[in-house]
Formats: C-alpha cells, structure tokens, sequence
C-alpha cells in the first residue's frame, strides 16, 4: 500500500481536505508537520493511502493548495 503525505498550509485547509478526501472514498488523515519549511505556514500533513492523480486534482479544484508532498513509501 503506498502512502503518501501533502502538505498544507494551515488546520483549516487541512480539515477540509482530509474530508473531501473521505468523501471522495480516500483513506485519509491529518498530523502536525513537525519540523514545517519556511514558507509551509502552520505545517500540517493529510496522509492518504494509495493517491492517484485525482486525489490531488480534488484537493485543488476546492481550492486546497497543495504546499508540498512527503513520500512514505510502501508498507506491507
């Protein structure tokens, strides 16, 4: 199963993701960005299970904007 991480500049946006995400059929969940780059703003992560392309075409399209990703490989 791979999973992936984005990045979001606030809790709101986040929120908001993560359950756009849910709704959409995505295993997804929130966590505090522990060490957020300049420029990253409050630093929180969705994690998501198995993303594909239009994981992160939902995200931008209600107007998450995507800060960065984080790559957690597989898991068995």
């Amino acid at each position: 199963m791979n999973r992936k991480g984005i990045k979001v500049g606030s809790v709101t946006l986040a929120i908001k993701g993560r359950d756009l995400l849910q709704k959409n059929g995505y295993k997804a969940y929130l966590t505090r960005n522990p060490n957020p780059s300049h420029g990253e703003g409050c630093g929180y992560i969705i994690y998501v299970y198995n993303p594909d392309k239009q994981c992160f075409r939902i995200l931008q399209n209600n107007g998450i904007k995507i800060v960065g990703t984080v790559d957690l490989g597989g898991e068995n």
